[in-house]
């Protein structure tokens, strides 16, 4: 959007323009930073916008305690995220509470207990029942009604994101990779790109699974893409599908307009981010099975996208513990939709030196990791 020597300079520059990239930027220049955002392809068209868009973690009491604390937060704080981006934004990211019923989630051995307790500890309203009584075609099984969770038309919403960045005066370059951060003494002091250099005294890298390849003391194997495919049936509005539905780690999230959105794999794929038939096919079985309603749809859509993934799950959200002035806000794998709003608010008070009431230590840049061969 940008070109030329308007680029060289600003006060803080964020590589990434994912929901943690864009929703910081916004914060930043609201509190008067001139920003610059930097994204290697389009804006707001990677992870964020390939997910599925459901504001909650999926199986969200198998993850590590830490991953569910920042979601939670994400989760407290969306309604007043979106309520206040709609004052900057005139495109509806159509957020809004669909429930969700989890078919499958004793596969692992829990109890019924177990998971009520859970979602009490996350305040959470949670319900064991009968799929058949939210599916008469479904069997008898003993499910988990979430009725509060909530989706959102992620594409939409990055859309909404950059449009309110954009008028809030929030710089985007876009198709310009960054080749390097730049440092002097242990201080970071801007970025090299394939459009030149940009100079800035604090840097945030919030670049989804290609951090790894750009943040000083993270190898390539401290964040990683991991692929999912998703596919978009058309479906009449009039006899839509009521609420998220989820067995075996396929979700169906509806659609104002009656779509039904589906996904999604888990592959260790690299970069690629083709779709391939299998994949195709094993959703495409996998959706009609749980909603009979789709066999006669139309599929949309398909296409793929790149989560980024850490080892032990967790995201890295944090000063760099060597570098002054460089940031780090990746490695949310699933779950960067959720947590969003709440790792902005906390990157934008940690880079204007403003206090911050979450402990980051378990996000920090130099935990104890392992990382395999």
């Amino acid at each position: 959007m940008f070109a030329g020597a308007v680029l060289s300079q600003a006060d803080c520059i964020i590589v990434g323009s994912g929901i943690a990239g864009l929703a910081t930027a916004l914060r930043l220049r609201q509190s008067g930073l001139d920003v610059l955002l930097v994204e290697r392809g389009a804006v707001g068209k990677e992870a964020s916008w390939a997910g599925g868009g459901i504001v909650c973690p999926l199986y969200g009491w198998r993850y590590p305690e830490p991953v569910m604390r920042l979601a939670a937060r994400g989760m407290r704080t969306y309604p007043a995220f979106i309520e206040s981006l709609s004052e900057l934004s005139d495109i509806d990211p159509e957020f809004h509470p669909s429930g969700m019923l989890i078919l499958d989630p004793f596969e692992q051995g829990e109890q019924p207990t177990e998971l009520l307790d859970w979602a009490k500890r996350q305040n959470q309203t949670a319900e064991i029942s009968s799929a058949a009584e939210h599916f008469p075609h479904l069997d008898d099984r003993m499910a988990l009604w979430l009725p509060d969770v909530h989706n959102t038309r992620n594409p939409r919403l990055l859309q909404a994101l950059n449009q309110a960045a954009t008028r809030m005066g929030v710089r985007i370059v876009e198709q310009t990779a960054v080749q390097q951060i730049l440092t002097e003494h242990e201080r970071v002091v801007g970025i090299e790109t394939t459009s030149g250099t940009m100079h800035a005294p604090r840097v945030l890298v919030a670049a989804g699974a290609w951090s790894g390849l750009l943040t000083p003391g993270l190898s390539p194997a401290s964040v990683f893409p991991v692929r999912g495919q998703m596919l978009r049936f058309d479906h009449s509005p009039a006899n839509g599908l009521p609420t998220i539905l989820m067995e075996d780690g396929v979700y169906l999230i509806p659609r104002r307009d009656g779509s039904v959105v589906v996904g999604s794999t888990v592959e260790h794929a690299g970069f690629d981010k083709h779709t391939t038939e299998e994949a195709i096919r094993h959703l495409h079985a996998k959706a009609i099975a749980l909603w009979p309603n789709l066999a006669h749809a139309p599929i949309s859509h398909q296409w793929s996208g790149l989560r980024p993934g850490t080892t032990d799950e967790l995201p890295y959200l944090g000063a760099h513990p060597e570098i002054s002035g460089l940031f780090v806000s990746t490695g949310f794998y699933r779950n960067g939709l959720a947590m969003g709003p709440a790792v902005a608010e906390i990157m934008a008070n940690l880079i204007l030196s403003r206090p911050i009431d979450l402990d980051l230590t378990d996000y920090r840049l130099n935990r104890p990791t392992t990382y395999g061969d």
